[in-house]
């Protein structure tokens, strides 16, 4: 059993306990949801639907504390080995101080009907934003495909240029530490506005990766409804 797999247990279940008493206490656990559509589902810069299009829709659990326990899924497209993700996560989000917030937790990414071996991994995260600029970093001692120990820093920026449209900037390192040769860059640009209460964005994502068609350079659509 893998470190974060040794730590995923206390800590969802720490969490789990601390909301469920501070809900007891407050009454104040707010539901949250979204369901999206998006032309091309892009992980860190890589394909995740073969370049096809992708459903998605998550629910969120969050006390006035700060703490979320969320549930994430997604269609994907792995040539036949696999069709759905489905990602859980426990965290706290809140202000740090004038200015700065804070996002932590850690997050179990799920593959129910994929026989790949090593595709279910664990992923502590961690991040912290002043006004419109953030930097993050995730964790895993055993990444994706059984690749070990995996960093990921990442950097984003967001420009509101009215009140309804606003550009997003991001770029990300990905570390493989066990094969550096795994490692790559991605990054994007993404433009985002909100139309008769539906979201709509449109992203360009591209990576370094070389022959890699999954990894090249894409434009990406989505529509979203929150709810």
């Amino acid at each position: 059993m893998t470190l974060l797999k040794k730590l995923s247990v206390a800590t969802y279940s720490t969490l789990f306990v601390a909301m469920s008493a501070a809900s007891m206490q407050s009454h104040a656990v707010e539901v949250s949801g979204d369901v999206t559509f998006v032309s091309d589902y892009a992980f860190r810069g890589i394909s995740q639907t073969d370049e096809a299009a992708a459903l998605q829709g998550g629910l969120t659990l969050s006390d006035e504390s700060g703490i979320y326990l969320s549930v994430w899924g997604s269609s994907v497209d792995f040539g036949g080995t696999g069709t759905l993700e489905l990602d859980v996560m426990l965290g706290w989000s809140g202000d740090i101080a004038e200015g700065w917030s804070a996002d932590v937790g850690i997050m179990r990414y799920g593959y129910p009907n994929t026989e790949f071996e090593g595709s279910n991994f664990w992923e502590l995260y961690g991040s912290v934003a002043y006004k419109d600029f953030s930097l993050g970093l995730a964790y895993s001692d055993d990444y994706y495909g059984n690749s070990g120990n995996y960093y990921y820093v990442y950097a984003g920026y967001s420009l509101a240029l009215t009140d309804n449209l606003a550009v997003d900037f991001h770029v990300g390192q990905n570390e493989y530490s066990d094969d550096s040769s795994l490692s790559y860059l991605d990054y994007g640009v993404t433009v985002s506005t909100e139309v008769l209460g539906l979201g709509l964005s449109l992203a360009y994502i591209d990576t370094d990766i070389k022959d890699c068609y999954l990894c090249d350079s894409r434009v990406v659509f989505g529509v979203s409804k929150s709810f």
